[in-house]
């Protein structure tokens, strides 16, 4: 589909939000754009449903149609919902959660945000846990989706700090590795699909061939590896020169693109209304990054084959390690979009 057809939609659909749309000065449109109600959401929907699809539909079911639709129908979907929800220079939006009353307006930088986060989740973490011990606060703990337009195209992005995107690159090839070391699956326990009231329960367990109890402590051990050397890392770029890094995803049919930030400093750099902009003095050299994370691949792996080396020459299955046993009750349609949730939502 052609662009203009979908940046025809995209103000058709926002007239149809707000008959006084396109009569606004350019702030005021930006800020409706950002703190839509769900209301206005779902006139945008429907006006882009028929628009681009040919599907007819009204505000009150639009959202459940929208869900409803392939993954090759989305992209187009999805970039022109962006021309009615992103902010700044490149319609960047951030698909996160957010508090309510709060948008991406409310934050100017990338660090703004992701500093006010960090300090909500340290409260909530200090309210759920009695003995939680607050944590130095370093650039994107998590990675941050989000979409936005370049070169006038959808593009899907995942902002990373440079530490997070070192662990994320060793973490399934950890899993691989552990799955290599102590082959296992996970089957349906007896209580699995039990309805119980607000849902049903979530009852799956792990089968390793009577070496569960190996596995589970060496899940554990990899779990504290991963933490522990995000912190390390963090603290050693800490004060390196502030720089992005950008990579290219080759997935069918989408552009995606990783934006990965060395630190804290870099974060302050980086407006959110001119995202691109702001990266592009900053942008370094991918090969140097692409090494280092090959070497903590290898550093991790290594780890991982001593560390199961030493579990099945010093374990003992006498020594049971107490556990707090959790039910998990899932609602209804709790599970429903989980897989490629980024991409689907309205």
């Amino acid at each position: 589909m052609d662009k203009g057809t979908i940046h025809a939609a995209a103000r058709k659909a926002l007239i149809a939000a707000n008959a006084s749309y396109h009569a606004w000065p350019a702030q005021r449109q930006e800020h409706f754009r950002a703190t839509m109600d769900d209301e206005a959401q779902n006139r945008v929907a429907a006006v882009l449903l028929k628009d681009l699809l040919g599907i007819e539909c009204t505000a009150e079911n639009a959202s459940a149609i929208w869900h409803d639709q392939p993954d090759s129908k989305l992209n187009i979907l999805n970039w022109a919902r962006l021309l009615t929800t992103g902010i700044g220079d490149d319609y960047l939006y951030l698909n996160e959660s957010m508090q309510e009353h709060v948008s991406l307006l409310d934050f100017q930088t990338l660090h703004d945000y992701d500093y006010n986060d960090h300090l909500y989740q340290e409260r909530a973490n200090k309210k759920e846990f009695k003995d939680y011990t607050p944590g130095d606060y370093y650039a994107f703990r998590f990675s941050c989706w989000a979409r936005l337009i370049i070169n006038e195209q959808l593009h899907y992005a995942t902002l990373y700090s440079l530490a997070g995107y070192l662990i994320d690159e060793i973490n399934p090839k950890g899993h691989d590795c552990i799955q290599a070391l102590i082959p296992h699956d996970y089957i349906e326990g007896p209580q699995h699909g039990r309805q119980e009231k607000g849902g049903f329960c979530w009852d799956m367990q792990t089968d390793a061939a009577g070496q569960e109890q190996q596995l589970d402590e060496l899940n554990n051990r990899w779990h504290n590896y991963t933490h522990q050397r995000w912190l390390e890392l963090s603290q050693a770029f800490k004060r390196a020169e502030p720089a992005v890094y950008s990579l290219d995803k080759h997935e069918e049919g989408e552009q995606h693109r990783d934006y990965i930030f060395t630190n804290e400093a870099t974060l302050k750099q980086i407006r959110w209304k001119h995202f691109l902009a702001d990266c592009e003095p900053l942008l370094a050299d991918t090969t140097a990054l692409l090494k280092r994370a090959d070497q903590e691949t290898a550093t991790a792996e290594t780890w991982l084959r001593q560390t199961h080396a030493d579990i099945m020459e010093n374990f003992d299955p006498k020594i049971v390690k107490l556990k707090k046993k959790m039910k998990v009750v899932i609602a209804p349609g709790a599970l429903d979009g989980l897989v490629d949730e980024d991409r689907s939502d309205g």
